[in-house]
């Protein structure tokens, strides 16, 4: 038996969990730069509110309403998942962390243990909200398709309280006929499309087709969610994090930037970022791509549209690498080569790609392997930023200019994470 913890609005339940007079009301969290709606409070989504909705779009409907915004914290929510993901290990010993509010459980041989696993879910989700103050479901079930059908039963159906326990053919096949199709987990608009037309609109129809038509039209994937909604395992647990395979940073900038000089401080930070991912996966980068662009929704006085432009160059190195020190070269002439003098920029990006583990060490005729004392060097570095703050210690080409940051108009303080945003008890 599996089971899927997913968070109930994540980012949301992360500011009420501080903040308690968002109780009750329509909340929203935007996306970088307060851009558009990335979370939303289900007073907020009874209102009607779209995820992905312009900001200025709520203008309006935000004063009729009431309606509370909060920009995006992702350090709060990543200390918050973290702390999550612990407290189900105190009770589960192989846990997959599926995403930032979602985590697989490997419930199989906790019978002994756990004898009433839905007693079990209930125990973990009082747990979970008294330590961390942040509400959850729980689906339980043989596979982690199920799973997913269980989870979205248990948050959405009162009855459930929370945890619904698929341990029956019976109780499978009733949430499968009301289940959609198109909710299904790896049932994207274009195969929506297809199975609609073929008159197929609930999970327990699409398990019903033949297996030849299901490979024919949906491949080996769709095939595996037919035997998933069946009962047989095909997707299983992934304990250990999989390195990634590319790793890009690209926040926008906080307002339009003509100036080279500000951009090179942009781009150098976000490759600090990168590289500091990169580190502490263990990879090393052989390939690196920079890319800079206007805002092609800009509009000129006249209301037509701003020219634009947008660049990108890709340089591959003499050997793969994570030191920044060694990567600021190669981007800054690669951001030379296209950047162009008369456009106001929106954005400037760094992409890592072609990872190889930070151990290799290829010889060449050509170029000298990885400097050693670089390795030594960002240690030190990353274990300093670690205990004093980001980017206490950085490259002078990095500068102290904060104005081309993205906006954060109502950031919530870090509660957990920096000492003079923990809340005092008066």
């Amino acid at each position: 038996m599996l089971g899927l913890l997913d968070v109930n609005n994540m980012y949301v339940s992360c500011e009420r969990s501080f903040d308690h007079s968002l109780e009750g009301k329509a909340v929203v969290v935007l996306s970088n730069n307060d851009g558009c709606v990335i979370a939303r409070s289900n007073e907020a989504k009874a209102l009607g509110i779209k995820m992905g909705t312009p900001f200025f779009q709520l203008e309006e409907l935000r004063q009729q309403h009431n309606v509370q915004v909060r920009s995006s914290n992702y350090t709060l929510y990543g200390d918050m998942s973290a702390r999550i993901m612990a407290t189900i290990g105190r009770f589960v010993e192989e846990v997959e962390v599926y995403s930032i509010d979602e985590a697989f459980l490997n419930l199989n041989d906790y019978e002994t243990i756990y004898p009433d696993l839905s007693l079990f879910a209930r125990q973990l989700r009082q747990t979970i909200a008294q330590w961390q103050r942040i509400p959850v479901s729980i689906g339980l079930a043989p596979t982690k398709s199920l799973c997913k059908v269980a989870n979205y039963f248990a948050k959405r159906v009162g009855e459930y309280e929370g945890v619904l326990l698929l341990d029956s053919a019976i109780l499978i096949d009733q949430v499968l006929q009301e289940f959609d199709v198109t909710e299904l987990w790896g049932i994207g608009s274009r195969y929506a499309t297809l199975l609609r037309r073929n008159g197929i609109r609930t999970a327990a129809q699409f398990r019903d087709l033949p297996d030849d038509w299901i490979s024919q039209h949906l491949t080996v994937n769709g095939l595996r969610l037919a035997y998933e909604l069946r009962g047989t395992p095909c997707k299983l647990l992934e304990v250990e994090t999989p390195a990634k395979k590319a790793i890009c940073s690209a926040p926008s900038f906080g307002h339009l930037v003509p100036e080279y000089d500000t951009i090179v401080q942009g781009l150098t930070t976000h490759l600090a970022r990168a590289t500091q991912k990169l580190r502490r996966q263990h990879s090393a980068a052989g390939t690196l791509t920079v890319f800079l662009h206007t805002n092609r929704f800009r509009r000129s006085p006249n209301g037509e549209l701003a020219k634009q432009y947008y660049g990108s160059r890709t340089v591959q190195l003499p050997h793969p690498t994570s030191s920044n020190a060694e990567l600021v070269p190669y981007a800054l002439t690669a951001l030379k080569s296209i950047y162009q003098f008369g456009y106001q920029y929106q954005k400037a990006g760094i992409i890592l790609s072609n990872l190889v583990p930070d151990t290799h060490r290829q010889a060449s005729f050509f170029c000298d392997t990885p400097d050693e004392r670089h390795i030594k060097l960002h240690q030190v570095v990353d274990r300093l930023n670690h205990r004093h703050g980001r980017d206490k210690v950085r490259l002078a080409v990095q500068g102290y200019d904060a104005t081309w940051h993205h906006k954060q108009q109502w950031v919530s303080p870090c509660y957990t994470t920096r000492w003079k945003d923990i809340l005092v008890v008066k």
